[in-house]
């Protein structure tokens, strides 16, 4: 009730604001000094929203580009080449004071509104409504703050979205590029960590996503399956990673399958990033550690619901070189849709082997024997 409270003030004292000044749009300035970025979701969104960026560097590459990310979620700017500053953005009030304060003599030519909850545009206005860049789907109540409104591009790949709004903003058309580059000295950390095996060929099996969308998830027994099926067939190390959530289930799969590493909530994200570098594939359902894949260029097998498919968030081929990822996804039924709880154990261990068997192959990863089934 509270927070209704505040959002319809603040919707009403910013509705009264925009009658005075209004974020009429003015002419863009064709090499704009300062370009400040709004990403405050998921994980896996900013690492969308990095493709975004990458199309505003190459339309502006003089630009000083800030990105104001979730405080819990900035590392994945840290590691952008393209941003030269990321600034931290909470819940709290006293973010967005620092945050006005911060560019109230320097204000930003632009202001980019990608992945953000609708609460920022306002923090957005307040910084600059002259030159303020949105989707209307992301903002709320609060799309009459917009100067350069944009309206939901066509269905398609997720990565659509941020690229319309930078393309509105002048970015380059080519927004689909994601870029997560790990530091020198996160990975002389991990070798350090995993002498034994970290030069070993291994690959990463991610055990699940968050509890709240657990429908995307692989059941435990699918993992176990074939998780015995790789190491029946080839030689090399199967490493699990995930967060706590997924703790449980990485227990049930280490006790079944006794020779994986289980590292499941013993990694940062930075950690999993390095890992995910020298490993020689990632198999993952639709979560942030999937889009880190994609972004460190490690090639990838997504195992996704029919409801979160692949012309949404699959891989997108490089045109400069094709990473080999491979995607199998869970038919959509023909008649009535069922509870989407426990439909991704209907997968087919044969396509899921498949398309292991052929991106180990690509690696130079060849079965010990033959391909054994089981008996």
């Amino acid at each position: 009730m509270w927070k209704s409270l505040t959002q319809s003030i603040t919707e009403s004292l910013f509705r009264a604001l925009a009658v005075f000044f209004p974020p009429t749009g003015e002419t863009l300035p064709l090499d704009p000094a300062l370009i400040l970025v709004f990403s405050t979701t998921g994980i896996g969104d900013a690492l969308f929203d990095t493709a975004a960026v990458h199309s505003l560097k190459l339309a502006y590459p003089e630009s000083k580009i800030v990105v104001c990310a979730h405080r819990k979620r900035s590392t994945v700017f840290l590691h952008d080449s393209d941003v030269d500053e990321v600034v931290p953005y909470g819940k709290s009030p006293v973010y967005a004071f620092r945050l006005l304060r911060r560019f109230r003599r320097n204000r930003p030519d632009l202001v980019i509104l990608l992945n953000i909850n609708p609460e920022v545009v306002p923090i957005a206005y307040c910084v600059n409504r002259r030159a303020l860049f949105g989707g209307y789907w992301r903002c709320g109540n609060y799309g009459f703050l917009l100067s350069h409104g944009v309206q939901l591009p066509e269905e398609g790949h997720i990565l659509r979205l941020g690229a319309a709004i930078a393309h509105a903003a002048g970015g380059a058309e080519d927004a689909y590029t994601m870029i997560y580059q790990p530091k020198t000295s996160e990975r002389e950390t991990i070798r350090e960590r995993f002498v034994d095996w970290i030069d070993q060929p291994f690959f990463i099996f991610q055990t699940g996503g968050g509890r709240s969308r657990a429908w995307r998830d692989w059941p435990v027994d699918s993992y176990v399956r074939n998780i015995q099926w790789i190491q029946r067939n080839y030689r090399l190390q199967v490493v699990l990673t995930g967060g706590w959530d997924n703790e449980n289930a990485a227990r049930e799969i280490e006790s079944a399958c006794p020779s994986v590493i289980n590292l499941c909530n013993k990694t940062t994200l930075e950690e999993t990033a390095v890992l995910l570098t020298y490993s020689l594939m990632l198999v993952s359902t639709d979560t942030g550690v999937l889009f880190m894949a994609y972004a460190t260029r490690c090639p990838a097998l997504a195992i996704l619901h029919y409801a979160s498919p692949s012309a949404l968030i699959g891989p997108i081929v490089d045109a400069s070189r094709d990473l080999g990822h491979e995607v199998v996804e869970l038919l959509k039924p023909s008649g009535p849709l069922e509870q989407r709880h426990g439909e991704m154990g209907k997968i087919p261990d044969d396509e899921v082997r498949g398309a292991i068997q052929r991106i180990l192959a690509r690696k130079g990863m060849m079965p010990t024997e033959g391909i054994q089934t089981p008996r």
